[in-house]
């Protein structure tokens, strides 16, 4: 992999520039708090007086357990993965008090852990292509393309479960292609390995590791239909390294909720009728959670305007249209790979449709979903990074269009917290109407510069902006970090530091792009 030190330093640099220096979404927060009761030996459900239950099955109010204790009730893969973050974060916070103890722990676990692990994404989805027999160069461009033009870049920023099981997929799937070409075992066992870690962190990943079984299977009946029987030693290795993760996560549930066949899901579930902290709260509909029409949970990521696919990942219409023009010139294992991704996008479109929380707000795009519009997207942007030399100056500049559009609805994404066009649509306020999020965002980060260029600026509604104004900001470690940090010659530092970087990142990618992109 001849550019990998390239990219990765690429990466590095931008994963630093659009880092919040927190975790930015509730969900990750929970989950941190778990990583941390488990060290400290303090409760993971931490109620205050001023905590207000909501609805029944409250998240933040967890589930009752075994020894009638309260967890919640999430699965514990990514608590696991933030535990060192978080044990380094409260260190430093002892010696250097200039932030809270809990900033401190989400700025080192956003920094230390995460950066990291998206990094990893972009070096696993390099050696993917390669091992997809894309060129070099255009595995390497390609790789780059997917986290800056594609909603991993969002992810890369709001720390929910996404990228992280995005690597392991990634992972997985190269490890089945691996050894298809090596006939290395060890390589087949980690593919496993790597999509146990997924039902670790998320127990409907077995939606993706069932399609990567499928991968598996259907590579090596291609390679050897005679001697079906030879076959069985591969998956019994595959399915050998599903389980020390998967048993791991077994364990964890049976410690906190009594039974091998439980999830906290199933618990919270189980307990909203009876959980004493949800008396005198109204009842929730009949067979909550699943109180949709089909219609709308598949339809609702295909084109809702605040939640489409197509829409906030603008790389997935034109990689479909690629995708069909050239598929007969497709190997049998990439053209394999798309049709168990494809499969992959209808179970996960089938699983969440009646779900009530479909859209996964809060969130950018439908987040369910988008980790298997990832893995789709792999390959297919290779795909129009190495034809491109073969199209005429009109397509090729279209193209070139598409993909720095695309770069440029991530990076807007990014650059103001993602809740902030889901208040202006809950209050109504001007602008908001078709909850079209990412032009909401346009005006937004234009009205930041100048406030009076727009008659949908938020300061033009005061009565308004007070409950939107905690959110109407910049979303980068500097801007975060001057709100907290007293000293303002370390506010400077940071800014400079962050300043250096952003030039960097922008001037390493132009270069490379411009050397590497035909």
């Amino acid at each position: 992999m001849k550019y990998l030190k390239q990219i990765t330093l690429i990466a590095f640099l931008w994963l630093l520039v659009i880092n919040s220096g927190t975790l930015g979404v509730l969900d990750t927060e929970l989950r941190l708090q778990m990583s941390h009761a488990w060290w400290t030996g303090k409760e993971e459900v931490q109620i205050s007086p001023e905590m207000t239950r909501k609805i029944r099955g409250d998240i933040r109010f967890g589930v009752i357990g075994t020894n009638n204790k309260r967890y919640i009730a999430y699965e514990q893969g990514q608590s696991i993965l933030m535990l060192p973050g978080d044990w380094l974060g409260t260190q430093i916070a002892r010696v250097f008090p200039i932030l809270d103890e809990q900033d401190w722990r989400e700025l080192i676990v956003s920094f230390f852990i995460f950066i990291p692990i998206n990094i990893a994404v972009v070096v696993a989805s390099y050696w993917l292509l390669k091992l997809l027999e894309f060129p070099d160069k255009v595995a390497a461009v390609s790789s780059l393309i997917l986290l800056l033009g594609t909603t991993i870049l969002h992810h890369a920023q709001v720390h929910q479960q996404n990228n992280q099981i995005l690597v392991l997929l990634i992972v997985g799937y190269a490890g089945v292609l691996s050894f298809i070409k090596t006939k290395n075992y060890q390589v087949l066992f980690l593919s496993g390995l790597a999509l146990g870690g997924t039902i670790l962190i998320r127990i409907t990943c077995l939606l993706h590791v069932l399609t990567v079984g499928l991968f598996l299977l259907g590579c090596l009946l291609y390679n050897n239909r005679k001697n079906i029987q030879d076959n069985l030693k591969p998956l019994g290795i595959f399915m050998t390294g599903l389980i020390p993760l998967t048993l791991l996560g077994r364990i964890l549930d049976f410690s906190r909720y009594g039974s091998f066949f439980v999830s906290g899901k199933s618990v919270e579930k189980a307990q909203l009728q009876t959980d004493p902290m949800w008396q005198g709260l109204p009842d929730l509909p009949p067979n909550y959670p699943l109180i949709n029409s089909p219609h709308v949970g598949i339809l609702g990521p295909l084109i809702s305007p605040a939640k489409s696919l197509f829409i906030y990942d603008p790389l997935l219409l034109p990689g479909l249209v690629v995708g069909i023009t050239y598929w007969r010139r497709f190997s049998p294992y990439l053209q394999w790979y798309l049709i168990t991704i494809g499969f992959n996008i209808t179970l996960h479109l089938f699983a969440y449709s009646r779900f009530f929380f479909w859209h996964g707000d809060h969130a950018w795009a439908a987040r369910y979903h988008v980790t298997s519009i990832h893995l789709l997207l792999i390959p297919l942007i290779a795909v129009i990074v190495k034809e491109l030399p073969r199209l005429k100056a009109l397509k090729k500049n279209l193209i070139k269009a598409i993909i720095g559009l695309a770069i440029l609805v991530q990076l807007a994404s990014v650059a103001m917290p993602f809740n902030l066009e889901i208040y202006q649509s809950q209050m109504g306020m001007a602008g908001s109407k078709y909850d079209l999020r990412i032009v909401q965002r346009v005006i937004n980060i234009v009205c930041l510069i100048n406030p009076s260029i727009s008659k949908y600026c938020i300061p033009n509604y005061p009565e308004q902006e007070k409950f939107v104004k905690s959110f109407n900001h910049f979303n980068f470690f500097p801007h975060i970090l001057s709100e907290k940090i007293a000293n303002p010659w370390i506010n400077r530092l940071i800014l400079g530091f962050w300043l250096i970087a952003l030039i960097a990142a922008i001037s390493l990618t132009f270069y490379f792009f411009k050397v590497k992109l035909p």
